[in-house]
């Protein structure tokens, strides 16, 4: 590493170099601080990569230049004359320590069984680059500890008459915000005593805030306000953002009433809306049987649905019946060595 050489944009660097080129850096101090960042990089490279592969043994120099950098940033606020004194006066390994304090947040926000090789990458910074290492920390911290936010809000919110599981490693806001949705429109359905199965109330209720939108507004508006209540801090402030949507949604779903509005298919197709379609079709069982013929059609996808579910419990009883668990035992075995499987 020529750093008395490098005129290079990292702000670590700049700063070297200015050092060196003022004459306020001698060489001894410019030779201690290469020797520190060498030994540095080597054990980056034999805690998450090879130090014997030299693409890695670049990588590993790269993310040292990169947490570094961050940590002189952090540590300077971005002052150059700070940064020139803390060089000094310091040591580089100091700035480095306070980036890896960065680096050790996103550790944790990810998790314990998170690949920090893979997320480490994210720091290089080639000596002949610039980028705001600061930025991108501070947006990769971002969107880790807002995934886990979206986990928590789906945990909490999580409805019996949805389908989805939430995978960690996939967080879907628009299914997330659809229970939220849900979880509104029952706290309305409680206001007014409305049960799941009083298809005949229900349809009252949704033609009422059709037909009286500022009553709807106004009763949407305190049971919101109930459920704010219930959390605080980054939480509630993104579930609040989506409420202006959700009203929204509600209205374009009371609009197309109109159309449907003859029984009780009017409560599987606003809950079906309300989902963004993926419908546990037993919950919906009872409302579907009452549906006439004509009704029934309009739900093509649901009979479906119930049909494979009623098929797949009939599977797995005449393999229960037939089959021992010495018989499944084999047939697996049998499976697993078949060369054809």
């Amino acid at each position: 590493m020529n750093l008395d050489k490098v005129r290079a944009r990292p702000f670590l660097l700049l700063m070297i170099s200015d050092a060196v080129e003022s004459g306020s850096m001698s060489p001894e101090k410019l030779a201690q601080i290469e020797s520190q960042l060498v030994d540095m990089s080597l054990k980056i490279a034999k805690n998450f990569f090879s130090p014997v592969i030299s693409h890695d043994l670049k990588k590993s120099c790269s993310i040292v230049l990169g947490v570094t950098t961050l940590g002189l940033l952090k540590l300077c606020a971005g002052d150059s004359q700070s940064a020139r004194k803390i060089l000094l006066e310091d040591s580089v390994i100091t700035c480095f320590r306070k980036g890896w304090e960065q680096v050790n947040s996103l550790f944790k926000a990810h998790g314990s069984d998170a690949d920090r090789a893979t997320l480490l990458a994210n720091y290089q910074y080639r000596d002949s680059e610039y980028k705001d290492i600061a930025s991108i920390h501070e947006s990769l911290l971002g969107e880790q500890l807002d995934v886990k936010l979206l986990i928590k809000i789906a945990a909490t919110f999580k409805n019996s008459l949805s389908n989805m599981d939430m995978d960690p490693d996939y967080t879907d806001e628009i299914s997330i915000k659809a229970d939220v949705q849900l979880a509104v429109f029952e706290a309305l359905m409680q206001r007014h005593a409305v049960g799941h199965e009083d298809y005949a109330s229900f349809k009252a209720l949704l033609l009422s805030y059709r037909d009286k939108p500022a009553v709807f507004s106004a009763e949407f508006s305190e049971a919101t306000q109930a459920i704010l209540k219930k959390f605080d801090g980054e939480m509630s402030l993104r579930i609040e953002g989506w409420f202006a949507s959700i009203e929204d949604d509600f209205k374009n779903i009371f609009q197309r009433l109109t159309i449907e509005n003859s029984g009780p298919e009017i409560y599987i197709s606003i809950f079906n809306d309300i989902l963004r379609g993926n419908v546990n079709a037993r919950k919906f069982m009872h409302a579907y049987e009452s549906l006439l013929q004509a009704e029934k059609q309009l739900h093509p996808n649901l009979k479906q649905q119930i049909d494979v579910e009623h098929s797949f419990e009939d599977l797995l009883e005449e393999e229960d019946s037939d089959l021992s668990h010495d018989d499944i035992l084999s047939e697996l075995s049998h499976n697993i060595t078949d060369d054809n499987y």
